[in-house]
């Protein structure tokens, strides 16, 4: 069996802290790195602009990084997983077994099933989860795509003629390959989540049927 999907959101979590650390100390760290480089020599972006120090986003970059994090790390621990909602019902017929189970092994099962809150709660994480892990797939797959898109053989123009014309706009800050390669990494993650959360699913499935056979 694979990681769990509770494992690699803290996984994620763990390289979001990371990640901020470096654009907040060491930002070179992320933007001269052999990833940023060959996927941006391959698909011919733009490389990381060259900001001054003082108005360096890279810091902003780190705190907002952080906040994701905490949101993450908060969701996954506080919404209970339906394994947790099968060993509370299991503790729970352990405990009053003529009560709760009516004297049946599938008891627990059973009254997950027909106890609505209780069904409700076991499948909050899952629920919960896929919206998210499908939400931000289409986000990371819409800035990836707009950067590709968006790079100076597709503009027509460079930045510095651009930048002479008028200034950069902020989604221009975003046309190079940092964003893009983040961008990408995230959207293969939270793909990688979906799929996870689907097996999960279907595993919990075939544990109830096996459990009312």
């Amino acid at each position: 069996m694979g990681l769990s999907s509770k494992t690699l959101i803290k996984a994620h979590a763990l390289f979001l802290f990371t990640l901020a650390v470096y654009l907040t100390k060491s930002p070179e760290v992320i933007t001269e790195s052999d990833m940023v480089f060959m996927l941006g020599e391959f698909l011919q972006l733009d490389a990381s602009p060259s900001f001054s120090r003082p108005q360096s986003p890279f810091a902003m970059c780190g705190i907002l990084l952080v906040a994701d994090a905490l949101i993450d790390l908060i969701l996954v621990t506080k919404v209970p997983h339906i394994n947790e909602i099968l060993a509370m019902a299991e503790a729970a017929r352990s405990q009053a077994p003529d009560s709760v189970s009516g004297g049946s092994g599938s008891g627990s099962t059973m009254n997950i099933r027909s106890n609505p809150f209780v069904a409700r709660l076991a499948s909050l994480y899952s629920e919960i989860w896929t919206l998210l892990s499908a939400c931000r797939f289409c986000l990371f797959f819409a800035v990836s795509f707009f950067i590709y898109q968006s790079k100076p053989a597709a503009w027509g123009v460079s930045p510095a003629v651009a930048a002479s014309q008028g200034g950069l706009s902020g989604l221009d800050h975003l046309k190079n390959r940092v964003v893009f390669t983040y961008g990408f990494m995230e959207m293969m993650f939270w793909f990688w989540i979906f799929l996870t959360l689907r097996e999960e699913r279907q595993e919990i499935a075939v544990r109830f049927a096996e459990r009312n056979q």
